[in-house]
């Protein structure tokens, strides 16, 4: 919604620039980065300067006019992890008429803990806040959140620690960056790098205990006890670790390897179920069924486990997850 502003208008009040920069060795000093020059530039260019360092990471805030002389500014000594301008003049000239005055809340009480999770699925989002959960960073396999959703999240709580679950290997690092950065709580990142990982995670953390460490070594213990495994379709020919993989077919997949890769999903599926089960010391399997196979799918792969592994105690999550068609969490 652009309101009044058009071709017309003038640019009376500037653009909210916000920047996450890491600073960058072959560029500058990082160590001995001094922050004072760069917020005398940017009072010189704008107002509402905000502008910190932590460790190797510089984030900033500043209404300006320029913003393009922002981001050469700061090319100089880094490079950008994530780019926020906004036109104040469209929000100014949005309505003729002033919002009406927020009502008066009582502020939120600080809590103790607090959990953030990435979720890409809404049948995995409303478990996970079953679970304890307070906010929801949206993202997954093909949908890598930044650091600064993370900073974001994170602000949107009132807490003295916060519990962050990436639930993705390629989220890890963008959640300790932002951790690294944040001040307002001590975040620990749990080192959860599926949603399977995540789930069991979640449900050993005991909120009500008075000792951090206990309750982010507990989860780390979850996770070491569980195997998660994937079935996805195969989106080129391969052959990778004895498989051979056709594009199109669907594989099962235990953390990096792919196990089997069948024509059928359904064959993919039980052939993958078997190796996480059979021979093993498994007394639990948790199944969390994707947006895509129908109730008839999932009824006669349901038959297929109870028939199978009839000691076996076996759960199926509706979880609406993109790509992954099933995942699996094999205790």
């Amino acid at each position: 919604m652009t309101g009044s502003f058009g071709p017309d208008s003038e640019m009376t009040y500037g653009y909210c620039t916000e920047l996450l920069i890491q600073l960058m060795n072959r560029k500058c000093d990082v160590e001995a980065f001094d922050i004072e020059p760069l917020k005398a530039f940017l009072a010189s260019i704008g107002d509402s300067v905000v502008c910190f360092k932590t460790d190797s990471i510089v984030k900033l805030h500043v209404h300006t006019l320029t913003p393009e002389k922002v981001l050469e500014h700061c090319r100089s000594f880094g490079e950008f992890i994530t780019i926020k301008i906004e036109n104040m003049s469209v929000q100014h000239t949005s309505s003729e008429e002033p919002a009406p005055a927020p009502a008066a809340t009582a502020p939120v009480e600080k809590k103790r803990y607090a959990v953030v999770a990435v979720s890409n699925g809404p049948g995995i989002e409303e478990l996970f806040r079953e679970l304890g959960t307070d906010e929801i960073v949206q993202g997954g396999q093909t949908n890598n959140p930044s650091t600064n959703d993370f900073i974001e999240a994170f602000g949107r709580i009132n807490a003295e620690h916060i519990f962050v679950l990436p639930n993705n290997g390629n989220i890890v690092m963008a959640a300790n960056q932002a951790a690294e950065i944040y001040t307002e709580a001590k975040v620990h990142v749990i080192p959860a790098k599926n949603i399977g990982a995540g789930y069991v995670a979640l449900s050993s953390m005991n909120l009500d205990s008075d000792n951090v460490e206990d309750i982010v070594s507990d989860a780390e213990a979850a996770i070491s006890r569980i195997t998660s495994a994937y079935v996805s379709p195969a989106v080129r020919d391969a052959d990778m670790n004895g498989v051979h993989v056709t594009e199109g077919d669907t594989i099962g997949i235990v953390g990096k390897e792919i196990i089997v890769s069948k024509p059928s999903r359904m064959s993919a599926t039980r052939e993958l179920i078997s190796y996480l089960i059979d021979g093993k010391e498994r007394y639990m399997l948790t199944v969390f069924v994707g947006a895509d196979p129908t109730p008839e799918e999932q009824a006669m792969l349901e038959n297929h486990v109870a028939e199978a592994y009839p000691e076996l105690e076996v759960y199926f999550i509706s979880g609406g997850q993109e790509i992954y068609p099933y995942i699996f969490v094999a205790e």
